[in-house]
Protein backbone atom coordinates (compact mmCIF):
# COMPACT_ATOMS: atom_id res chain seq x y z
CA UNK A 1 0.00 0.00 0.00
CA UNK A 2 1.31 3.47 -0.87
CA UNK A 3 2.24 5.67 2.07
CA UNK A 4 -0.52 8.14 1.29
CA UNK A 5 -1.19 9.19 4.88
CA UNK A 6 2.20 8.73 6.60
CA UNK A 7 0.80 7.19 9.77
CA UNK A 8 1.55 3.85 11.44
CA UNK A 9 -1.14 2.15 13.53
CA UNK A 10 -0.84 -0.97 15.67
CA UNK A 11 -3.79 -2.70 17.30
CA UNK A 12 -3.10 -3.88 20.83
CA UNK A 13 -6.48 -4.96 22.23
CA UNK A 14 -10.15 -3.94 22.28
CA UNK A 15 -9.95 -0.21 21.45
CA UNK A 16 -6.29 0.24 22.36
CA UNK A 17 -4.07 1.29 19.45
CA UNK A 18 -0.54 2.61 19.26
CA UNK A 19 -0.34 5.33 16.60
CA UNK A 20 2.87 6.90 15.33
CA UNK A 21 2.67 10.47 14.09
CA UNK A 22 6.25 11.04 12.98
CA UNK A 23 8.36 10.80 16.13
CA UNK A 24 5.33 11.15 18.42
CA UNK A 25 3.23 8.22 19.63
CA UNK A 26 -0.34 8.20 20.94
CA UNK A 27 -1.83 5.19 22.72
CA UNK A 28 -5.61 5.00 22.89
CA UNK A 29 -7.62 3.47 25.77
CA UNK A 30 -4.88 1.30 27.33
CA UNK A 31 -6.52 -2.00 28.25
CA UNK A 32 -4.18 -4.78 27.13
CA UNK A 33 -2.73 -6.81 29.99
CA UNK A 34 -6.10 -7.87 31.42
CA UNK A 35 -7.76 -8.45 28.05
CA UNK A 36 -8.63 -12.11 27.60
CA UNK A 37 -8.69 -11.77 23.82
CA UNK A 38 -4.93 -11.40 23.39
CA UNK A 39 -1.66 -12.72 24.79
CA UNK A 40 -0.14 -9.24 24.60
CA UNK A 41 0.42 -7.09 27.65
CA UNK A 42 1.46 -3.47 28.18
CA UNK A 43 5.04 -4.27 27.17
CA UNK A 44 3.80 -4.50 23.57
CA UNK A 45 3.63 -0.69 23.62
CA UNK A 46 6.87 0.54 22.10
CA UNK A 47 6.47 4.21 22.98
CA UNK A 48 3.83 6.42 24.54
CA UNK A 49 4.02 10.21 24.50
CA UNK A 50 0.27 10.67 24.86
CA UNK A 51 -2.67 8.60 26.09
CA UNK A 52 -6.11 9.45 24.73
CA UNK A 53 -9.06 8.14 26.69
CA UNK A 54 -12.52 7.88 25.16
CA UNK A 55 -14.14 7.13 28.52
CA UNK A 56 -13.20 5.84 31.95
CA UNK A 57 -14.72 2.36 31.97
CA UNK A 58 -12.51 -0.35 33.42
CA UNK A 59 -11.91 -2.04 30.06
CA UNK A 60 -10.25 1.13 28.73
CA UNK A 61 -8.00 2.22 31.59
CA UNK A 62 -6.27 -0.66 33.39
CA UNK A 63 -2.86 -0.21 31.76
CA UNK A 64 -2.70 3.54 32.30
CA UNK A 65 -0.69 3.21 35.57
CA UNK A 66 1.83 0.88 33.91
CA UNK A 67 2.32 3.15 30.91
CA UNK A 68 2.59 6.23 33.10
CA UNK A 69 5.33 4.61 35.15
CA UNK A 70 7.23 3.49 32.05
CA UNK A 71 6.77 6.47 29.70
CA UNK A 72 5.38 9.47 31.69
CA UNK A 73 2.89 10.40 28.94
CA UNK A 74 0.45 13.29 28.82
CA UNK A 75 -3.16 12.14 29.20
CA UNK A 76 -6.17 13.42 27.25
CA UNK A 77 -9.51 12.66 28.90
CA UNK A 78 -12.99 14.07 29.29
CA UNK A 79 -13.29 16.81 31.88
CA UNK A 80 -15.09 14.64 34.45
CA UNK A 81 -12.60 11.80 34.07
CA UNK A 82 -9.49 14.01 34.08
CA UNK A 83 -9.59 14.94 37.76
CA UNK A 84 -10.29 11.36 38.88
CA UNK A 85 -7.40 10.07 36.76
CA UNK A 86 -5.06 12.64 38.31
CA UNK A 87 -6.20 11.56 41.79
CA UNK A 88 -5.95 7.87 40.89
CA UNK A 89 -2.36 8.17 39.71
CA UNK A 90 -1.32 11.09 41.94
CA UNK A 91 -0.28 13.09 38.87
CA UNK A 92 0.59 16.74 38.56
CA UNK A 93 -2.38 18.48 36.89
CA UNK A 94 -0.10 19.60 34.04
CA UNK A 95 0.10 15.97 32.89
CA UNK A 96 -3.65 15.67 32.35
CA UNK A 97 -5.63 17.59 29.72
CA UNK A 98 -9.39 17.91 30.34
CA UNK A 99 -10.98 17.53 26.91
CA UNK A 100 -14.29 19.33 26.80
CA UNK A 101 -16.37 18.82 23.63
CA UNK A 102 -14.79 20.72 20.73
CA UNK A 103 -11.54 21.33 22.61
CA UNK A 104 -8.76 21.63 20.02
CA UNK A 105 -5.08 21.37 20.93
CA UNK A 106 -2.00 21.63 18.74
CA UNK A 107 0.97 19.57 19.91
CA UNK A 108 3.05 20.20 16.80
CA UNK A 109 3.29 16.60 15.62
CA UNK A 110 -0.51 16.47 15.55
CA UNK A 111 -3.63 18.43 16.37
CA UNK A 112 -6.42 16.80 18.33
CA UNK A 113 -10.08 17.72 18.63
CA UNK A 114 -12.41 16.19 21.21
CA UNK A 115 -15.80 15.23 19.78
CA UNK A 116 -18.91 14.77 21.87
CA UNK A 117 -19.98 11.14 22.19
CA UNK A 118 -22.47 8.95 24.02
CA UNK A 119 -22.05 5.52 25.56
CA UNK A 120 -25.34 4.16 24.27
CA UNK A 121 -25.01 0.39 24.06
CA UNK A 122 -26.17 -0.69 27.53
CA UNK A 123 -29.67 0.63 28.01
CA UNK A 124 -30.89 -2.40 29.97
CA UNK A 125 -28.96 -1.46 33.13
CA UNK A 126 -29.34 1.40 35.52
CA UNK A 127 -26.24 3.20 36.74
CA UNK A 128 -25.97 1.13 39.91
CA UNK A 129 -26.41 -2.27 38.31
CA UNK A 130 -24.11 -1.38 35.42
CA UNK A 131 -21.35 -0.29 37.77
CA UNK A 132 -21.63 -2.95 40.42
CA UNK A 133 -22.97 -6.17 38.93
CA UNK A 134 -20.99 -6.93 35.78
CA UNK A 135 -18.78 -9.88 36.63
CA UNK A 136 -15.42 -8.89 35.07
CA UNK A 137 -15.73 -5.40 36.43
CA UNK A 138 -16.37 -6.63 39.97
CA UNK A 139 -12.97 -8.34 40.05
CA UNK A 140 -11.19 -5.23 38.82
CA UNK A 141 -13.13 -2.98 41.20
CA UNK A 142 -12.18 -5.08 44.21
CA UNK A 143 -8.54 -4.56 43.34
CA UNK A 144 -8.81 -0.81 42.73
CA UNK A 145 -11.66 1.33 44.15
CA UNK A 146 -10.65 4.27 41.94
CA UNK A 147 -11.70 2.25 38.89
CA UNK A 148 -15.06 1.65 40.54
CA UNK A 149 -15.61 5.39 40.89
CA UNK A 150 -14.50 6.13 37.34
CA UNK A 151 -16.86 3.46 36.00
CA UNK A 152 -19.91 5.61 36.64
CA UNK A 153 -18.30 8.63 34.99
CA UNK A 154 -17.55 6.50 31.95
CA UNK A 155 -21.24 5.78 31.45
CA UNK A 156 -22.00 9.50 31.07
CA UNK A 157 -18.91 10.92 29.46
CA UNK A 158 -17.56 9.82 26.09
CA UNK A 159 -14.98 11.57 23.93
CA UNK A 160 -14.24 10.59 20.38
CA UNK A 161 -11.08 12.13 18.95
CA UNK A 162 -10.05 13.58 15.62
CA UNK A 163 -6.29 13.63 15.09
CA UNK A 164 -5.00 15.84 12.28
CA UNK A 165 -1.42 15.52 11.06
CA UNK A 166 0.68 18.33 9.53
CA UNK A 167 0.16 16.77 6.08
CA UNK A 168 -3.62 17.12 6.50
CA UNK A 169 -4.40 13.46 7.26
CA UNK A 170 -7.38 13.12 9.58
CA UNK A 171 -7.80 10.07 11.83
CA UNK A 172 -11.02 9.51 13.74
CA UNK A 173 -11.04 7.37 16.88
CA UNK A 174 -14.70 6.56 17.40
CA UNK A 175 -16.70 4.17 19.56
CA UNK A 176 -20.14 3.19 20.85
CA UNK A 177 -23.26 3.35 18.65
CA UNK A 178 -23.87 5.80 15.78
CA UNK A 179 -26.59 8.06 17.13
CA UNK A 180 -28.06 10.79 14.88
CA UNK A 181 -25.91 13.51 16.41
CA UNK A 182 -22.80 11.40 15.80
CA UNK A 183 -23.54 11.32 12.09
CA UNK A 184 -23.63 15.10 11.95
CA UNK A 185 -20.55 15.63 14.13
CA UNK A 186 -18.32 13.10 12.37
CA UNK A 187 -19.54 13.86 8.85
CA UNK A 188 -18.55 17.49 9.34
CA UNK A 189 -14.98 16.40 10.18
CA UNK A 190 -14.61 14.18 7.05
CA UNK A 191 -11.89 11.83 8.36
CA UNK A 192 -9.55 10.01 5.99
CA UNK A 193 -9.04 7.10 8.39
CA UNK A 194 -11.75 5.95 10.80
CA UNK A 195 -11.10 3.48 13.62
CA UNK A 196 -14.64 2.35 14.38
CA UNK A 197 -16.20 0.06 16.95
CA UNK A 198 -17.64 -3.00 15.26
CA UNK A 199 -21.00 -4.43 16.27
CA UNK A 200 -22.76 -7.75 15.78
CA UNK A 201 -23.61 -9.05 12.32
CA UNK A 202 -27.15 -7.71 12.61
CA UNK A 203 -25.77 -4.16 13.00
CA UNK A 204 -23.03 -4.36 10.36
CA UNK A 205 -25.14 -2.51 7.82
CA UNK A 206 -25.69 0.42 10.17
CA UNK A 207 -21.99 0.65 11.01
CA UNK A 208 -21.18 0.58 7.31
CA UNK A 209 -23.75 3.32 6.69
CA UNK A 210 -22.01 5.43 9.32
CA UNK A 211 -18.51 4.83 7.94
CA UNK A 212 -19.64 5.72 4.42
CA UNK A 213 -21.64 8.76 5.54
CA UNK A 214 -18.69 10.38 7.32
CA UNK A 215 -16.50 9.98 4.24
CA UNK A 216 -13.90 7.58 5.63
CA UNK A 217 -11.55 6.22 2.96
CA UNK A 218 -9.86 3.73 5.31
CA UNK A 219 -11.76 1.85 8.01
CA UNK A 220 -10.22 -0.19 10.83
CA UNK A 221 -12.58 -1.99 13.25
CA UNK A 222 -11.99 -2.38 16.97
CA UNK A 223 -13.51 -4.11 20.01
CA UNK A 224 -13.86 -7.55 18.42
CA UNK A 225 -11.69 -9.34 20.98
CA UNK A 226 -13.35 -8.03 24.13
CA UNK A 227 -14.80 -11.31 25.38
CA UNK A 228 -12.09 -13.45 23.85
CA UNK A 229 -14.41 -14.52 21.04
CA UNK A 230 -13.07 -13.15 17.77
CA UNK A 231 -15.72 -14.27 15.28
CA UNK A 232 -14.35 -13.49 11.81
CA UNK A 233 -17.87 -13.37 10.38
CA UNK A 234 -18.69 -10.30 12.46
CA UNK A 235 -15.87 -8.16 11.10
CA UNK A 236 -16.22 -9.60 7.60
CA UNK A 237 -19.89 -8.57 7.52
CA UNK A 238 -18.85 -5.02 8.45
CA UNK A 239 -16.12 -5.08 5.79
CA UNK A 240 -18.40 -6.35 3.03
CA UNK A 241 -21.14 -3.86 3.85
CA UNK A 242 -18.66 -0.96 3.90
CA UNK A 243 -17.06 -1.91 0.57
CA UNK A 244 -20.49 -2.18 -1.04
CA UNK A 245 -21.01 1.46 -0.12
CA UNK A 246 -17.45 2.66 -0.75
CA UNK A 247 -16.01 0.43 -3.51
CA UNK A 248 -12.77 2.41 -3.66
CA UNK A 249 -12.36 2.35 0.11
CA UNK A 250 -9.95 0.27 2.16
CA UNK A 251 -11.08 -1.92 5.06
CA UNK A 252 -8.27 -3.32 7.20
CA UNK A 253 -8.88 -6.13 9.68
CA UNK A 254 -6.10 -5.60 12.25
CA UNK A 255 -4.10 -8.27 14.02
CA UNK A 256 -2.83 -7.92 17.55
CA UNK A 257 0.63 -6.41 17.72
CA UNK A 258 1.10 -5.91 13.96
CA UNK A 259 1.87 -2.49 12.51
CA UNK A 260 -0.33 -1.12 9.73
CA UNK A 261 1.48 1.35 7.48
CA UNK A 262 -0.81 3.86 5.85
Amino acid sequence: MDRKYNVDIKWLAVTSFEMKFGNTTVVTDPYITECVGTDLDYTAVENCDFISLTHAHWDHVTDIPRLCEKFSPKILAGEMSALEIARWLNLWPSRVYPMYPNTELDFGAFKVKALYGRHTSNDKWGIRSYSEERAPFVDVCQKDPYICKMQEIGSFEYRNYLFTLPNGTKILMWGSAPTPEQYAICKAEAPDIAIIQRAGISRAEKRADFAAAIGAKVVIPHHHDFHGVDDPAVVEAFRDAYLERVPDGTFIIPRHGEWIEL
